[in-house]
C-alpha cells in the first residue's frame, strides 16, 4: 500500500481523505489545506487561493513549491499558454491548468481541441466542475440539449450554489420550452452571482483546528507581551 504523504504529494487527494476519515493517521491538515486550494483552483478564485497560501503555506511546503504556485496562479490568470504548457503534468495544478488550455481553445474557435482538454481536466480531477461545465457547454453550442442538461445536472450535484451551471441549465431548459425550470435556474443564477464565490459543501470534513494559524505565528504573540509589559511598566 502507497504512504498516505505519497498520495498527497501525488495529488490523489480523495483517496487520501477516505484513509484518513477511515483513521489511518496522516498530515490531515496539510491535506485540508491542499483540498481547499483545490477548490477555489476548480472555481477559478485565484486570489482565494492567494490567502490560503499566505496564512498556510508553511502546512503545505512539503507537498508544493509554494514560489512556484504563485507563479502558476500569475500564469493561470494572464492565460499565458507558454507557462500553462509547463504546468499540464503538475500533480496539484495540471486539471486547472488544462482547464486554462481549453478555455484559450475556445477562443481560438477550437471546439474540438478545447473538448479534448477539458476532458483531460476531468480525468486529472473527476470533480473539477468547472471543466464539466465548459463541457456542458460546448454540448450546448452544438445542440446537444439534453447531453448539456445532464452535465449541469452533474454539476450541481457536487455543488449546488455554482452560479454559471444554474445560469446555462436555464439556457438550456429555454431551449427545450420548459420556461419554468428556466427561470427557476436563470433566477438562481442571477442571486448566486451577487454572492462572494463560496466552496461546494463537503459532508465529512477532515479536522483542522481553527486557531492553528495564530498559533504558529509565535513571534506575534512573543511582541505582543513585550508590547503588555512595556505598557504595565509605564503604568505601574
Amino acid at each position: 500500500m502507497e504512504a498516505l504523504e505519497d498520495l498527497i504529494r501525488a495529488g490523489r487527494y480523495d483517496e487520501a481523505r477516505k484513509r484518513l476519515l477511515s483513521g489511518e493517521a496522516g498530515d490531515a491538515e496539510g491535506l485540508a489545506v491542499l483540498i481547499e486550494l483545490r477548490d477555489w483552483l476548480r472555481l477559478k478564485a485565484y486570489e482565494k487561493a492567494r490567502r490560503v497560501l499566505q496564512q498556510d503555506g508553511e502546512l503545505v511546503a512539503g507537498y508544493l513549491d509554494l514560489a512556484g504556485f504563485h507563479k502558476a496562479l500569475e500564469a493561470l490568470e494572464a492565460g499565458d499558454e507558454a507557462q500553462l504548457r509547463l504546468l499540464l503534468e503538475d500533480p496539484h495544478l495540471g486539471a486547472e491548468a488544462w482547464t486554462a488550455l481549453g478555455l484559450l481553445r475556445i477562443r481560438a474557435g477550437q471546439r474540438e481541441e478545447a473538448r479534448a482538454a477539458f476532458e483531460e481536466a476531468l480525468r486529472r480531477d473527476p470533480g473539477h466542475f468547472r471543466a464539466k461545465t465548459n463541457l456542458a457547454n460546448l454540448a450546448l453550442e452544438a445542440g446537444q440539449i439534453d447531453q448539456a442538461i445532464a452535465l449541469y445536472q452533474e454539476v450541481l450535484k457536487q455543488h449546488p450554489d455554482y452560479p454559471l451551471a444554474h445560469h446555462n441549465l436555464g439556457a438550456a431548459y429555454r431551449r427545450k420550452g420548459q420556461f419554468d425550470k428556466a427561470v427557476y435556474h436563470l433566477k438562481r443564477g442571477q442571486r448566486l452571482e451577487m454572492q462572494p464565490p463560496a466552496r461546494p459543501p463537503t459532508l465529512t470534513p477532515l479536522p483542522r483546528p481553527p486557531t492553528l494559524g495564530w498559533a504558529r505565528r509565535w513571534w506575534l504573540w512573543l511582541a505582543i507581551l513585550v508590547l503588555l509589559l512595556w505598557w504595565a511598566g509605564r503604568h505601574s
